[in-house]
């Protein structure tokens, strides 16, 4: 007979992720990934399936956030089979009654389909007002093929700038330094300015950077040109894939290409990781007037193709929840989403 328990032993935890298909395993769901949310004044919490003789069957990680308008579980790319469906979801709205928890949420790693939308409306769930916690339309680019088969499959114009950009005398630096670090920062801050969005809380980069840096799980990458640094992003290695996470640039150096440089840079080095995908993580699909049209072009034209999960998904159990959610209504809203 299976059962959930709680565990804070990283070999446990391990062992359940493993029992996942190797397409399916998130850094989000990692136990480091918890490690960082602590970092950050959130509360992990590690989950087991477990049968009678101490088999691990599966492995969740919950996130406890305790906001103001309302404390919630939050499950990132989560990856629920029917069978421990409702072992877990029981076992989670106990733990939400002793500690007080308004709703339980979900960005579940499942396709969009009726038959896994059902799965969630039949247990009380309905779509989350927010416009997504985590990306929800993927594009993503398989790593089987040669080099210049990859080449060869991109758009021309892709093609064409990471040709001008490697014989342009860019220079592409990549590590996992607290200076790097700070480089892309500076680079990401003057971006979201320039692109009217929220940055990454610097708090937030240096919790990744110290959880999953020191794993060689993630790697810092920066154009220089002249000297001077104009372009970067924050690339994830993990499971079988490499995540394009955080990415910036300068304005002023736009005829440049060094984006694109630093996506095939990324893309080679998780070639030689021997990683199935590279995940260039969120895109917008049939909307030309969205404020990420121009990035998920940009993202489109390396080739590879979409994957769309099942939206964000909440489970009310307090009137609390209510609140929450005419606030992250407003907030969509007046973002146009």
């Amino acid at each position: 007979m299976l059962k959930i328990k709680l565990t804070n032993n990283e070999g446990e935890y391990a062992q359940g992720q493993s029992r996942l298909p190797a397409t399916e395993r998130s850094f989000l769901q990692s136990y480091g990934y918890g490690q960082m949310q602590a970092r950050l004044g959130n509360e992990p919490m590690y989950l087991l399936a477990e049968e009678e003789d101490g088999t691990i069957r599966a492995s969740f990680l919950a996130i406890l956030f305790k906001a103001r308008r309302g404390r919630y579980f939050f499950l990132p790319y989560a990856v629920i089979t029917a069978e421990i469906w409702p072992l877990l979801l029981d076992f989670l709205r106990a733990m939400a009654s002793t500690l007080k928890v308004d709703f339980i949420r979900i960005s579940p790693l499942l396709d969009d389909s009726a038959s896994n939308k059902k799965f969630f409306t039949e247990n009380g769930f309905r779509d989350a007002p927010v416009h997504m916690m985590h990306p929800e339309i993927l594009w993503v680019l398989d790593l089987s093929k040669t080099e210049k088969v990859l080449l060869k499959e991109m758009r021309k114009n892709t093609r064409h700038a990471i040709k001008q950009a490697t014989l342009g005398g860019l220079e592409i630096v990549s590590g996992n330094s607290p200076e790097l670090l700070e480089e892309f920062y500076r680079l990401h801050s003057e971006t979201a300015r320039r692109q009217h969005f929220v940055p990454y809380p610097r708090e937030y980069l240096n919790a990744q950077l110290e959880t999953f840096g020191r794993a060689d799980q993630l790697k810092v990458y920066l154009a220089r040109h002249e000297g001077k640094y104009i372009a970067g992003a924050v690339i994830m290695f993990y499971g079988h894939e490499g995540v394009y996470h955080h990415g910036a640039s300068l304005a002023e150096y736009a005829k440049i290409p060094a984006s694109h440089l630093i996506q095939w840079e990324a893309i080679r080095e998780a070639q030689r990781r021997g990683l199935a995908h590279y995940n260039f993580w969120g895109i917008v699909e049939n909307a030309p007037r969205h404020p990420w049209a121009g990035l998920s072009f940009f993202k489109q034209g390396f080739g590879g193709q979409s994957r769309r999960l099942l939206h964000c998904q909440d489970l009310p159990l307090t009137k609390k929840y209510w609140f929450n959610y005419a606030v992250e209504t407003v907030r969509r809203i007046k973002r146009g989403y």
